[in-house]
């Protein structure tokens, strides 16, 4: 009776589990969508583009990269989290999304618990970008421009709570400047912005800087790194510049809360193997070890200390949105 009881109450798991494998087994088996939250141009969608790219060639489905910016990338977040948890619909964001907007904004019509972390694409480093008609050289020199000119110099942004606006408006209290910071729908149109003339200067996501700098079209003033970059030996950082602060930021893949966890793995075990591959080291500045093993139990703590910075982050930049 007993061993006909267990074997009752077993057989629900045991197919659950038997169905989630061979549903990860088939998987994929059509089009997935990759949502980035924000506009094109940014190193956040470059990761996407450039990892869509490698699985669709690996698994032979389209993996396609929506961009669906607006509201501080809730409006892309929330449309992943209230897909179908079946690994088809996935969102690729920066931090902005998951760590930030929880306490940037008064009502969110997610919560970060609506997401299960995939793996980590890349860590983003920022760097500070001046447009070269600025007569500054170094972060000092522009400091003692903007401080000669209160309220002119326009410091670009990459949307309101983005990790560039916060770097860039805790620049601006330690560096006791008043600047223009000026809200944009993405770190793309931001820095087309710098290379254009129509802003001063920014806290760019290097990988998206990177063509701007080696072209010339804008100054490359400081790393915003705890340390220098070994990519950039000769550029300072911020606190050797004499600004206390250092950041960064990452691009990273989530699923909707509930997806498989067989179809969660598969996808964080092709994805570490694609970062590993020196066109996609290249191409992101990275291979992802900068985040430990990157498995989504190592990751699920990440976010957890990653919540805890940036709600420090946002109180001390005064940022608030109903």
């Amino acid at each position: 009776m007993k061993r006909s009881l267990m074997l009752s109450m077993a057989s629900p798991l045991a197919l659950l589990l038997i169905g989630g494998i061979a549903f990860a087994q088939e998987y994929p088996a059509r089009t997935v969508r990759m949502v980035v939250p924000l506009s094109p141009g940014g190193g956040t969608d470059i990761a996407a583009r450039v990892t869509a790219q490698k699985l669709t060639q690996r698994w032979g489905q389209q993996f396609i990269v929506e961009n669906r910016p607006g509201a501080g990338g809730t409006i892309g977040t929330e449309l992943v989290a209230r897909a179908a948890p079946d690994g088809y619909t996935l969102l690729v964001s920066s931090p902005s999304a998951i760590v930030v907007n929880p306490f940037l904004f008064a009502k969110l019509p997610y919560a970060p618990k609506d997401f299960v972390p995939v793996v980590m694409l890349a860590p983003t480093y920022y760097v500070l970008i001046a447009h070269p008609s600025e007569p500054a050289r170094s972060v000092q020199e522009l400091i003692e421009v903007a401080r000669k000119q209160p309220g002119k110099l326009v410091l670009a942004s990459g949307g309101l709570g983005a990790p560039s606006d916060l770097m860039g408006e805790m620049f601006k209290n330690l560096a006791k400047i008043d600047a223009v910071t000026v809200q944009y729908k993405g770190g793309g149109q931001a820095i087309a912005d710098v290379v254009g003339g129509q802003a001063n200067m920014m806290f760019a996501d290097m990988i998206a800087a990177t063509s701007y700098i080696d072209a010339g079209r804008v100054m490359l003033l400081a790393v915003a790194t705890a340390e220098r970059l070994p990519q950039l030996p000769d550029v300072p950082t911020l606190v050797e510049s004499g600004v206390p602060y250092d950041a960064i930021g990452w691009s990273g893949v989530f699923a909707p809360a509930r997806t498989p966890t067989a179809i969660v793995t598969k996808l964080n075990n092709e994805l570490r193997s694609i970062l590993k591959l020196p066109d996609v080291r290249s191409k992101l500045a990275s291979d992802g070890s900068a985040f430990g093993s990157n498995t989504p139990e190592s990751l699920a703590m990440f976010i957890k200390s990653e919540l805890a910075k940036y709600e420090t982050a946002v109180k001390v930049s005064g940022r608030r949105l109903n």
